[in-house]
């Protein structure tokens, strides 16, 4: 899996035709059988897309076909379920196909068809809210990971792009001496176990060097989609990591051992236990900041069609969505500036709260799926804006 950043979810935004699909299903990583749950997931969300497409959208089986076509491929190609994550996303449109593979948590599949993609589903990928890294520095591989409370995979580095092994670079420059007739400079993989070729503080220099090397390729790639990063490891690799970081999101406390990627789940285990605080703390944070904005009359909490114009205008800082909201089909005029709501679906509808998140995040706000416990009763979202109402 790569990293999914902002720049990703705004260009999925973006799309436009009619109509657009967006499918999204639970899938599982490992599977006993062929993956044949996953693709009967998938099976199923096209038998009801393509009766809603004939329905609702009046298009005939011919073009239906032919717009369905790249999402029927992959019901047969069995390599592609073989790389899944825990929810699979997928956006269809004039015979093209976007696919995103994350790890998250949704509760059942499901789709949804209007002139673009439905990105709510996405949010919690490029947001602090529960979402974070963990890296483990193994001195034979580095190894990054994306986690949730629930779920953790791996961010598969490219070693073209990042230093990935300090005992590989030791023993290249370890060989490259002895062709030179100047000796070894001992194996990296051997610190301190009892082949000392120098001082510990000779070999940790070495190691902080490698850290600088290393997280320098590493980090403007975690800065794409800027998440908190709590750190795995022996221990005293750690001081030397952070002495090496320059990454602005790098957390306080680690996760101690000697692991390696067979530890998947301990590792996340004993990093939700640092990760669990730090949340709860920003979220206090986020509820102390809404009661003080709301105290300065620089909130919308109970009346929806004014929060969403002030989010298609780019006037909403931050806004709060309700994680089973239930779609609010309409309309934006931009040049009346005015929302137009429908009882269903229609061409041309979207989900207008969909639509204002997408505005928000575009604008350099933040939106954030929470639960109804978050929210005033009877409100699907709340908003903070920018500036106080006049």
């Amino acid at each position: 899996m790569k990293i999914f950043d902002k720049h990703d979810f705004l260009r999925i935004t973006k799309i436009q035709s009619n109509p657009v699909i967006s499918i999204f299903i639970t899938t599982k990583r490992k599977s006993t059988n062929a993956y044949k749950e996953d693709i009967l997931e998938l099976k199923n969300q096209i038998k009801d897309i393509k009766t809603n497409l004939e329905n609702s959208w009046e298009l005939d089986r011919r073009e239906i076909e032919r717009l369905m076509k790249p999402a029927n491929e992959l019901l047969v190609n069995f390599e592609f379920w073989q790389n899944n994550s825990d929810m699979l996303a997928l956006f269809l449109h004039d015979e093209q196909l976007e696919i995103v593979k994350l790890p998250l948590f949704i509760e059942k599949s499901s789709h949804f068809i209007g002139n673009r993609p439905l990105t709510l589903p996405l949010i919690p990928a490029i947001n602090h809210n529960g979402h974070f890294y963990i890296l483990l520095l193994n001195l034979d591989k580095i190894l990054l990971y994306e986690a949730t409370r629930n779920v953790i995979q791996e961010i598969i580095l490219d070693p073209e792009e990042v230093a990935l092994s300090f005992t590989t670079e030791e023993s290249l420059v370890e060989n490259k001496s002895q062709l030179h007739g100047q000796g070894g400079v001992g194996n990296a993989g051997a610190m301190f176990h009892g082949h000392d070729e120098g001082s510990d503080e000779a070999k940790k220099t070495k190691i902080l060097n490698y850290f600088h090397r290393m997280s320098s390729m590493l980090e403007p790639k975690l800065n794409k989609n800027p998440l908190p990063l709590f750190l795995a490891g022996v221990d005293y690799l750690i001081p030397l990591y952070r002495k090496a970081s320059k990454y602005n999101f790098l957390q306080n406390g680690h996760v101690s051992g000697a692991f390696s990627d067979k530890d998947e789940m301990t590792i996340h285990q004993k990093a939700w236990e640092l990760a669990e605080p730090y949340f709860r703390e920003e979220q206090e944070k986020l509820e102390a900041e809404y009661s003080d904005k709301k105290a300065a009359n620089q909130t919308i909490d109970n009346d929806l069609v004014s929060l969403i114009k002030k989010a298609m205008t780019g006037a909403v800082e931050t806004l709060f969505i309700d994680f089973n909201h239930t779609h609010l089909w309409g309309k934006y005029n931009a040049d009346e500036h005015k929302v137009e709501l429908s009882d269903k679906p229609e061409k041309g509808s979207h989900c207008l709260i969909d639509l204002a998140a997408t505005k928000v995040i575009e604008s350099g706000g933040k939106a954030f799926l929470v639960t109804s416990e978050n929210l005033p009763k009877n409100q699907s979202i709340k908003g903070i804006l920018r500036y106080p109402i006049s």
